[in-house]
């Protein structure tokens, strides 16, 4: 019963901070907020997170369980080549856009110890996966020879500022199946033989 309390108590601090964060931006938003949001007192707060940049990475470290779980379910199927690295990113660019709410902050947000983890999280696990789908596509044939880890980064990278160009900055301005569509398109396009 206390795991249950204090997991429902982390997921509140989580669940307020993303709001705000989304509200104010990560640079406004302060401890004293996420604490008055919660109606807790401040010393609960640090019973759960040292930092504000610590709730950011908690957040960013759920939103990247949640890719991975995507890219997991996706790597089961019977798709080869081109077809999984295109549901990949297509899958990619959708999980973003569930949390576009947050895009503009985990780019912009915390300091270098979180930049450092999003790129860790971000570019090594996920673009671990793509760079063992660009090896058997090469395996066999379907992809020209590159670096499969320099193009998994570019791979990742390119989908989330896209995904950020698209629902952040140029938010309602282009259809979102066009801009995967294009993207699946020039990535493929780039690495096919």
């Amino acid at each position: 019963m206390q795991v249950q309390k204090k997991e429902v108590r982390q997921e509140r601090i989580l669940a307020e901070a993303a709001r705000l964060f989304a509200e104010k931006g990560y640079e406004q938003t302060t401890v004293s907020d996420i604490v008055k949001a919660c109606e807790m007192a401040r010393g609960t707060f640090y019973l759960y997170f040292d930092s504000l940049e610590s709730v950011l990475t908690e957040l960013f470290r759920n939103t990247t369980d949640l890719l991975w779980e995507e890219i997991t379910s996706i790597s089961g199927n019977s798709l080869t080549g081109d077809g999984v690295l295109k549901t990949i990113i297509t899958s990619l660019f959708h999980a973003l856009a569930d949390k576009k709410e947050l895009l503009q902050v985990y780019r912009s947000g915390g300091g270098h110890e979180f930049q450092l983890f999003k790129h860790r999280a971000f570019c090594e696990s996920i673009g671990n996966r793509v760079v063992d789908l660009m090896k058997e596509g090469q395996a066999a044939g379907e992809l020209r020879i590159c670096s499969p880890m320099l193009v998994s980064q570019m791979i990742v990278s390119l989908v989330d500022s896209m995904a950020y160009y698209t629902l952040v900055l140029e938010e309602g301005r282009h259809d979102r199946e066009q801009v995967v569509e294009e993207l699946c398109d020039f990535i493929l396009y780039g690495i096919s033989k």
